[in-house]
C-alpha cells in the first residue's frame, strides 16, 4: 500500500497550524539538548555525548514529538484500489421442449440423440469461448430465467412448456445492469409463445444481441388447435362463448372439422375450407352449461392427411359452472349518478347481478323484502334517516343481518348521524354547511388488496368529493378506508370506512356524493373505468365474503399449469384461537381413475404448507384432515391442471426473428447450431469487438491515528533517544 507524501495524505491545516506542530518538539530538544549543552555533559553521571551526539539526540526527540502533534491535525489517508473487471458474454439458452420437439430432417433421431448432439454442441462452444480467455455466464430459460451449469457431468435438461423471451430478457437486464459485457447471446428458436414480442416489446439489455437458431426450420404438413379462449366460470342452463384458433400447414384447399365434446357426448361442431397452406381459423361455439360443478370439455380438430403429428388436434379445458350469481342490490331514495356509477362497475363482475330499487318508483313492496332476504350486499343510498314499513333502515339491515354499504349524502342522512344511533358513527351538530374535498387512500388499511401506488395516484386528480363540513367521530370498531384531502394537506378526517358486526355482516359507510364524477374523469384520463371499478368492486366482494371464522383453513389454487407445483397452505388454531404448531394436517389428491396421494403439511413458522409437486393434466378431488387438541376436522375441494400445449404445435423455428433482434440491438446471427461449428460461431462472436478491461477504482479514507505505523515510529525514535540518552548522559 503506497502512503507517499502527499498523494495519499489529506491534511487541512492553516500555517500557524504548522508552526504549532512543529514547536514543541523544538523546544523539548532545545531544553534537554542545546540550554548550556556544555554543562550538562559535565555534570552527566555516564560519559557524555559531544556536540553532534546531543544534535542527533535533540533531532530523534523533534522528530517523535512532531510526529504526534501532527496526528492532532487529524490527516486522512486515502486508499486507491484498483478492481479490473473483465469482459464477459451473457449465453441465454431456451430450454423450452419445442427445441427437441422436431425431427430437425433426421426422423430416425431419437429426442435423447438430439439433447446429446446439442449438449455436445455448447460444451463445444463453451471452450471456444475459454479459449479466447473470454469468460461466459450461462443462463437457461423458459417460463422464468435460472442459472446454468455447462459441464460434461451435467446434462442440460428441455422440458419447459413455454417459451418466454421478454420475460427472461428483462430479468436478465437487472441481472447485469453495469457489468462489463461483450454481448449477449440469445440461443433459441424464436418461438415465442407468452409474454410480450421480443422483437419490439422486450427490454433488451444495453449490450449487442447476438443469436443463434435453435429447433427446426423445416415446414411440416400439420393441424394444431393454438389455443382455446373460454370463460372460466358460466352459469347454469346458460351458454358461454368458445373460440379455438386452429392452425393448418401445408392443407390448402382441404376441409377441416372441430368437434366439442362434455364427457362422450358431442355437442357441436364446425367444418371449413383451408384457404392457404399457413392457414389460421377462428372456430368460436356458444356451448350450453347444463350440469353444476366443474364440467371437462373437449376440442377435436381433423386430422389431414399425412399429417406430421397428431397429439396436437386435441385441447381439453374446464369451466367451473354456478348455479346463480351472487345478488347486490342498490336500494336509493331516488335516481343519483353515485348510484348508477357504482352499478356500472358491478356490471362488469361476471359473478354478480346488479339490481337498482328505487323507492320514489316502487310498486311492489314485496321486491323490497326479497332483496332483504337474498341480496348478498344492500347498497343503501341516501336511506339513513328514513322509515319503511314503520321501521328505520338500519333496524331492517339488523333483522335480515345483511351486508350493507351505506352512501349518505343528504340532510335526512346528516340529521341521523347527529343524534344518537346504531352506526356508531357521530357527526358534529355545530354546523350544516358542506365542503369539497380530494381523497387519500389508507395506506394501513390492509382488508382488501388494492394497488395502493397505482390507485392513490389516480385518486389523487380526481375531483373533490362534497360533504358535510363538521367532522365526524367513529368508533374504533369502523377501519378507516379514505380520508379527506384538503388540497395539499393530508387530514385524518374519514369519510369512507368499514366495520365487522357482531353478528358477522359486514358495513361499509361512506359520506358525501360525487362518485359519478371519479368515473367519469378515471376515463377521461385513462380511456378505461379500471381505477374506479377496482375502488368498488373489491370493496363489494369484501362486503360480500362469508366471515365466518373457523379453527381450520387450507387453500390451493383452482386451476394450476401442468408445469406449475400444486401448494397447499393452511391454518390450524387451538381452543383459544391460538395458532397450533402441533397440528397433524394430512392433504390427498384424487384423480379421475380413482388414485390417491396422500401427502402432509409441515409448519414453517408461521403456518403449514405443502408442495405437493407438478401432476399431470386432469382433474382432482382433494381432501385434508386436521387433528388438533384431540378434534378432527375436515375440508375438501376440487382443483384442475390444465395442459396449455404451447409448445406442441408444429410451427418451424423462426430464424428471421432472431436476424432481426440481433441486427436491431447491435449484433449478428451465428448460425444454426446444426449447420455452424462450435469453433465458427465463437470466432464470429469475438471477432465482432470484445470491450476492454474496466479498471474500477475504489478510494477509502482513514483517520491518521488509525495508521500503526506511523505511531510506532515515533514510539521507536523515543526509545532510541531514551536508551542512549541514558547510557551516554544519565540524569
Amino acid at each position: 500500500m503506497d502512503l507517499s507524501l502527499p498523494s495519499q495524505w489529506i491534511i487541512e491545516a492553516e500555517p500557524w497550524q504548522w508552526l504549532a506542530v512543529g514547536a514543541p518538539g523544538f523546544l523539548s530538544a532545545w531544553w534537554l539538548y542545546g540550554r548550556s549543552g556544555v554543562r550538562i555533559a559535565q555534570k552527566s553521571t555516564g560519559g557524555g555525548l559531544n556536540t553532534g551526539g546531543r544534535l542527533v539526540l535533540g533531532l530523534l526527540r523533534w522528530c517523535a514529538i512532531t510526529i504526534l502533534a501532527f496526528l492532532l491535525l487529524e490527516p486522512l489517508i486515502r486508499e486507491i484500489e484498483l478492481e479490473k473487471e473483465a469482459p464477459v458474454a451473457i449465453v441465454l439458452i431456451d430450454q423450452s421442449t419445442s427445441v427437441l420437439g422436431r425431427s430437425g430432417g433426421n426422423e430416425d433421431q431419437t429426442d435423447k440423440e438430439r439433447a446429446s448432439a446439442l449438449d455436445s454442441w455448447l460444451m463445444e462452444f463453451k471452450n471456444e469461448l475459454d479459449a479466447f480467455e473470454l469468460t461466459s455466464e450461462w443462463y437457461g430459460f423458459d417460463r422464468d430465467l435460472a442459472p446454468l451449469v455447462i459441464s460434461n457431468d451435467e446434462a442440460i435438461t428441455w422440458e419447459g412448456t413455454q417459451t418466454n423471451i421478454s420475460a427472461s430478457a428483462s430479468a436478465l437486464n437487472n441481472r447485469i445492469e453495469n457489468r462489463n459485457v461483450a454481448g449477449v447471446i440469445l440461443a433459441t428458436d424464436g418461438r415465442a409463445n407468452r409474454g410480450g414480442n421480443p422483437e419490439y416489446g422486450t427490454d433488451w439489455p444495453l449490450a449487442p444481441i447476438f443469436t443463434l437458431g435453435l429447433g427446426d426450420t423445416t415446414s411440416y404438413k400439420d393441424r394444431w388447435i393454438a389455443r382455446v379462449n373460454h370463460n372460466q366460470v358460466a352459469y347454469l342452463n346458460n351458454t358461454f362463448p368458445v373460440e379455438a384458433v386452429v392452425h393448418s400447414q401445408g392443407m390448402k384447399g382441404q376441409q377441416g372439422l372441430v368437434q366439442v365434446f362434455n364427457g362422450s357426448e358431442q355437442i357441436a361442431q364446425q367444418e371449413w375450407m383451408c384457404d392457404s397452406d399457413q392457414d389460421v381459423q377462428k372456430i368460436r361455439f356458444m356451448l350450453p352449461a347444463t350440469a353444476v360443478g366443474t364440467q371437462r370439455y373437449r376440442i377435436i380438430a381433423s386430422e389431414g392427411p399425412s399429417e406430421f403429428v397428431a397429439e396436437n388436434n386435441e385441447r381439453t379445458f374446464y369451466v367451473d359452472v354456478l348455479e346463480s350469481r351472487r345478488l347486490v342490490t342498490c336500494i336509493a331514495d331516488a335516481p343519483h349518478p353515485d348510484a348508477g356509477a357504482i352499478a356500472m362497475s358491478l356490471d362488469a363482475l361476471d359473478a354478480y347481478d346488479v339490481e337498482i330499487i328505487y323507492l320514489s318508483r316502487l310498486a311492489d313492496a314485496s321486491k323490497i323484502l326479497q332483496a332483504l332476504d337474498k341480496s348478498d350486499v344492500i347498497i343503501a343510498h341516501n336511506l339513513l334517516g328514513k322509515t319503511w314499513g314503520g321501521k328505520t333502515w338500519p333496524e331492517w339491515m339488523s333483522t335480515n343481518n345483511a351486508n350493507v354499504w351505506w352512501l349518505a349524502a343528504s340532510e335526512e342522512a346528516y340529521d341521523y348521524l347527529r343524534s344518537s344511533n346504531d352506526m356508531d358513527v357521530r357527526l358534529s351538530a355545530s354546523s350544516e354547511l358542506q365542503q369539497t374535498h380530494r381523497s387519500r387512500l389508507n395506506p394501513s388499511y390492509g382488508l382488501i388488496d388494492y394497488n395502493e401506488k397505482e390507485l392513490g395516484l389516480a385518486m389523487a386528480t380526481w375531483p373533490p368529493m362534497t360533504g358535510p363540513i363538521a367532522p365526524l367521530t367513529w368508533s374504533p370498531a369502523w377501519t378507516p378506508l379514505l380520508y379527506k384531502q384538503l388540497g395539499y394537506i393530508e387530514t385524518t378526517e374519514v369519510f369512507w370506512a368499514t366495520r365487522k358486526m357482531v353478528s358477522g355482516a359486514r358495513t361499509g359507510l361512506t359520506m358525501g356524493e360525487g362518485l359519478w364524477n371519479w368515473r367519469m374523469r378515471n376515463f377521461m384520463q385513462e380511456n378505461s373505468h379500471n381505477n374506479f371499478d377496482q375502488l368498488v368492486q373489491r370493496h363489494v366482494q369484501y362486503l360480500a365474503a362469508n366471515d365466518k371464522k373457523e379453527r381450520f383453513n387450507i387453500q390451493t389454487e383452482s386451476r394450476i399449469a401442468s408445469d406449475m407445483s400444486i401448494y397447499f397452505t393452511a391454518e390450524a388454531y387451538d381452543a383459544g384461537w391460538t395458532m397450533s404448531k402441533n397440528a397433524e394436517i394430512d392433504a390427498a389428491l384424487t384423480n379421475d381413475e380413482g388414485e390417491k396421494f396422500l401427502k402432509t403439511l409441515r409448519f414453517n413458522g408461521e403456518r403449514y404448507e405443502l408442495d405437493f409437486g407438478k401432476m399431470p393434466e386432469g382433474q382432482y378431488k382433494w381432501s385434508a384432515t386436521c387433528a388438533v387438541d384431540q378434534e378432527l376436522f375436515l375440508k375438501s375441494g376440487s382443483l384442475v391442471v390444465e395442459n396449455t400445449q404451447l409448445e406442441q404445435t408444429s410451427q418451424p423455428a423462426n430464424h428471421n426473428l432472431l436476424q432481426r433482434i440481433s441486427s436491431a440491438n447491435g449484433g449478428q446471427f451465428l448460425g444454426d447450431w446444426k449447420t455452424t461449428s462450435p469453433q465458427q460461431a465463437a470466432s464470429d462472436f469475438v471477432q465482432a469487438g470484445i470491450p476492454a478491461t474496466i479498471l474500477h477504482e475504489q478510494v477509502t479514507l482513514q483517520s491518521g491515528l488509525e495508521w500503526l505505523p506511523l505511531l510506532l515510529f515515533a514510539l521507536v525514535l523515543l526509545s532510541i533517544e531514551w536508551i542512549v540518552r541514558r547510557r551516554n548522559m544519565g540524569y
